[in-house]
């Protein structure tokens, strides 16, 4: 029997999370599907948002519009799922030379910064130095991913919203008014597979450039409370004295292995500033869905008028996810257009 849905949505990542959730909240009917296990790089994720990037003094893309309104959005999704995923921590970005104190000493009253960076000449806690003060940086936090795309899933399944299988694109068949995938009859279909997009036919030549990254869990007795410490590597408090550290980057080995160069290179950074003992017990690696110009990837596809691509969020899909998703369903919906800076056809 033919089931009618508006939507299908490939890929249950945060960016197919959070368009899910914008079907949800506007009442259209969609079914995501995707493979439990399958969004390995979104389970990965350390999910920091931040909107500086304080080693190279920059803002990060559109702050100003994504940032300030980030945390009411998940507080929004929160309320769905029944579940606390936000984490209200601030960033305290570790200052670690008088150059660097100095030139964020004038950049923190320039009007692109003042917003979101606070200088604090002390430290967060005796076992982490920092001798030259820390900025803190507004509007930071982390999300539990995990535990948000499994409680989202929950509400897919109890909406007969999920099928809980890889995507295959061969039984993928569609003429100029819609889809049809087993079952399923659909009028739009949405790709957001991270890197897996590159062993999709339909959207293996969408611009993606994958990165590698690792991070590790450390367990300390040396509490850390309210705070993110930063600088080469993020010690994220978790729970329990446990603490989330990384991330490196690497452009080759795009596996899901971890390394023992990525777990010398996370230490040696860590080790910098912080001086309590630690063990590891665990670390992991995922493959980022980078572009090739570091920007998203939105839009509609070149194949059809109703297949769209939700994609290249990198290592910031809990920021950009909620907005993008918001961009493309207004555009599906209402045709307001894709900003040109990301849309998917700079790449055709």
């Amino acid at each position: 029997m033919i089931r009618n849905v508006e939507n299908i949505i490939v890929g249950g990542g945060i960016a197919g999370t959070w368009m899910a959730y914008q079907f949800v909240k506007a009442s259209k009917s969609f079914v995501l599907i995707d493979a439990e296990g399958h969004s390995k790089s979104s389970f990965v994720a350390a999910g920091i948002f931040n909107p500086i990037i304080p080693a190279k003094q920059k803002i990060s893309y559109k702050a100003d519009e994504i940032y300030p309104f980030l945390s009411k959005k998940y507080h929004d999704l929160e309320g769905f799922i029944h579940e606390k995923v936000l984490h209200k921590d601030r960033i305290s970005y570790i200052i670690d030379s008088l150059k660097e104190l100095n030139d964020w000493a004038a950049q923190s009253e320039n009007h692109i910064f003042k917003d979101f960076v606070i200088m604090r000449n002390e430290r967060i806690a005796d076992h982490v130095i920092s001798d030259f003060g820390v900025l803190d940086i507004q509007e930071t936090g982390w999300i539990d991913i995990p535990l948000l795309i499994t409680s989202f899933r929950k509400k897919l399944i109890e909406m007969n919203a999920y099928l809980n299988e890889d995507f295959s694109p061969n039984l993928l068949h569609f003429d100029e008014k819609g889809f049809d995938y087993k079952n399923l009859r659909a009028t739009n279909i949405i790709f957001c597979q991270g890197t897996a997009a590159l062993q999709n036919p339909f959207t293996a030549n969408i611009g993606l450039k994958p990165a590698k990254g690792e991070v590790i869990t450390i367990k300390s007795n040396e509490t850390i409370q309210g705070s993110i410490p930063q600088n080469g590597v993020f010690l994220v408090p978790i729970g329990n004295d446990l603490y989330r550290v990384g991330s490196n980057c690497s452009w080759s080995n795009l596996d899901f292995n971890p390394t023992s160069e990525a777990k010398n290179e996370i230490i040696n950074k860590l080790t910098k500033w912080y001086k309590a003992p630690f063990d590891i017990v665990d670390q992991i690696a995922g493959v980022r869905p980078a572009s090739l110009d570091r920007r998203p990837i939105v839009g509609q596809l070149n194949f059809h008028s109703n297949a769209f691509v939700l994609n290249g969020f990198g290592s910031k899909g809990v920021a950009l996810a909620p907005f993008y998703s918001k961009m493309l369903y207004s555009n599906i919906y209402d045709e307001t257009p894709i900003d040109n800076d990301v849309d998917v056809s700079r790449f055709k």
